[in-house]
């Protein structure tokens, strides 16, 4: 109606006067016929989202979601489904409030643009010159805004004391101070997302404006567009922010130092008016110009596959263009999805996963949601001659993302990071691991774009690339590389097997043979270094265990105590030493084998942990 009433208005009242009955009705039936797709569009979107979540919380995928959907400049659907908090009884609603995690970068892109806009900040003016702290590692080249903003500034991962242990312990600034890793690789060259980076960038917004990040985008983005609930303050309190499960298990609410990179608690409602400001490109978030940064690509790894915007990146929504972030917090998932050509935006928040499947619901919602909308678009033109067998075998193996840790204690992770099997198919096309990492497995053909693949029967895309990598559009915010046959984590694999073998079983076999021997009543030589041996292969044990807590205890914000597990090898390297003195004393002619075993476990436990830099000096 606000187009009739829109012609209406132009017609000045001659024209009117002048216009016959006859003429208004075929107005009023054309604008009838243009409307009735667009309402029936609207009711198939709500009708499948509500048959959608109601499903999966009954399959015990998560407790409660909340959606909004924003389509032609009005509010399509905004609810909220199933419980935010199990044990309280809370139905989800539409002002339910969510923690939304990473798509609260799109708020902090918008921030930093606005500051840009201001003059108080440049988009080529190195970050070390505009930020007024000192990084715990000044980046060894330059790096820029739209490096940070589209995670390409090649800042090495880091996850140690990713957390806080409270509200009261959350210091962004402290934790730049002390946790920036270093460069990995020159700015510009190659995308892997970084949470780092955009805490940078909400601590230029900090300097610049001179108000807390949180504080700021509150009276600069959230008020002006009235999202009065949102925030990006962290509050564990059930009555102020709905609860998350991993199956039937609430998940502890978490606190976390990079406050602008995820932090954000939001709602239904909210997000349907930040969506809104961004596709009718209201001048209370930024000016035409910024958002062209943040809705146009600004990076590509393959032109033929989506690339990064300023604060998102592109997907596609029933292979029309799309522009998306996701975010994942504690058991939360959260997407947010802008359509231009629909004029459509999308957000969705779940409080709960179940296992790997959980991967795929955001997909399998969005993908429902376009065939129920009517979403029609054709696929990629197939290539007419594809890339050979023999040429694509070639790029057959196991890739894992590059977004890890190659300095300090947690760089141990990269060797249990999940990988994506491709294989080449005798008629060109590729046998591929489901991007989603859900478990499952499909055929992508080649298109006229060579060594461009798309699903069949769907639009994901994927990209071989030279020096063994791809890009995918499904996460177009990080390269694959491809694992090597031989390398350190199939290497790592083998030692940590060839231990704990060599652990187990002396730690049966010396008390089951000294057993053994009582039972006989045979006499029992004085071999001190059996003893020696048991307490060595279980100290061995235990060392391991103690690693692997301290991993945890590092990422949770406890690195004092995560340290000085650190120092857990020098137990067995100690009593191995013991061992030794005491083996080659008394019995070094009689039991070598075993002896050679245990100490070689042990020289290879402590090898490891030097490699991977699993000591209190890499902390």
């Amino acid at each position: 109606m606000k187009q009739l009433s829109r012609v209406v208005r132009n017609l000045n009242r001659e024209n009117v006067e002048a216009m016959t009955m006859r003429t208004i009705l075929s107005l009023l039936a054309v604008w009838l016929l243009a409307a009735v797709p667009v309402q029936a569009m609207e009711q198939d979107a709500t009708n499948y989202t509500e048959m959608f979540m109601e499903e999966r919380i009954e399959e015990g995928s998560f407790k409660g979601a909340i959606v909004s959907i924003v389509q032609n400049g009005e509010v399509v659907l905004a609810d909220g489904y199933g419980l935010a908090n199990a044990s309280l009884q809370v139905e989800a609603d539409a002002d339910t409030l969510f923690r939304a995690g990473s798509v609260g970068k799109s708020m902090t892109a918008a921030a930093v643009l606005q500051q840009v806009e201001a003059g108080t900040l440049s988009l080529d003016t190195s970050i070390t010159e505009m930020l007024s702290i000192e990084l715990a590692n000044e980046p060894a080249e330059t790096v820029t805004i739209p490096h940070l903003l589209t995670h390409t500034a090649g800042f090495d991962e880091t996850m140690t004391g990713f957390y806080a242990t409270s509200y009261d312990e959350v210091d962004p600034v402290r934790f730049l101070k002390e946790r920036t890793p270093a460069l990995k690789r020159s700015p510009g060259t190659e995308v892997e997302y970084s949470n780092v980076g955009l805490a940078i960038a909400g601590q230029l917004v900090e300097d610049a404006s001179g108000v807390p990040f949180p504080d700021y985008v509150e009276a600069r983005i959230f008020e002006p567009l009235g999202m009065n609930d949102s925030s990006f303050e962290q509050h564990e309190n059930p009555a102020y922010v709905a609860a998350s499960y991993i199956g039937d298990q609430p998940y502890p609410y978490s606190y976390i130092h990079m406050v602008p990179a995820g932090s954000i608690t939001t709602s239904a409602n909210d997000m349907a008016l930040y969506m809104l400001a961004h596709l009718e490109q209201n001048e209370e978030l930024a000016s035409s110009e910024s958002f062209s940064l943040m809705h146009e690509p600004q990076f590509h790894m393959h032109e033929d596959v989506t690339g990064m915007h300023f604060g998102h990146y592109g997907s596609q929504f029933g292979g029309l263009d799309a522009i998306r972030h996701d975010g994942s917090i504690d058991a939360f998932m959260s997407t947010m999805m802008l359509v231009p050509e629909l004029d459509l935006g999308i957000f969705v928040s779940t409080n709960g996963v179940t296992g790997i499947e959980s991967q795929r619901v955001m997909a399998d919602y969005l993908s429902g949601l376009a065939e129920a909308m009517g979403v029609e678009t054709e696929p990629h033109t197939l290539a007419e001659t594809p890339t050979t067998e023999d040429e694509l075998a070639d790029f057959s193996g196991s890739y894992t993302m590059n977004r890890v840790n190659e300095k300090g204690p947690l760089s141990i992770i990269s060797i249990f990071n999940p990988t994506i099997s491709i294989e080449a198919a005798s008629d060109g096309t590729l046998s591929v691991d489901d991007l989603h990492f859900s478990g499952g497995r499909y055929t992508m053909q080649e298109t006229s774009s060579p060594l461009v693949f798309q699903q069949v029967h769907d639009f994901e895309t994927l990209a071989l690339l030279e020096n063994d990598q791809f890009i995918s559009s499904v996460y177009p915010m990080m390269v694959f590389d491809r694992v090597p046959l031989i390398g350190e984590r199939h290497l790592s694999y083998a030692v940590l097997g060839f231990i704990s073998a060599v652990a187990v079983f002396f730690l049966l076999v010396i008390p089951v043979r000294g057993l053994y021997r009582i039972i006989r009543r045979r006499k029992v030589p004085d071999k001190r270094h059996r003893v020696l041996a048991f307490f060595t292969v279980l100290s061995l044990l235990l060392a391991a265990g103690t690693m692997a807590a301290s991993v945890q205890l590092l990422i949770f914000g406890y690195v004092t105590a995560g340290t000085f597990m650190l120092a857990a090898p020098l137990v067995p390297l100690l009593l191995a030493l013991i061992y030794a003195l005491v083996w080659w004393r008394t019995d070094r002619a009689k039991s070598s084998v075993g002896f050679l075993f245990i100490q070689a476990a042990v020289v290879l436990f402590a090898s490891f942990a030097l490699y991977w830099q699993m000591t209190p000096f890499h902390v």
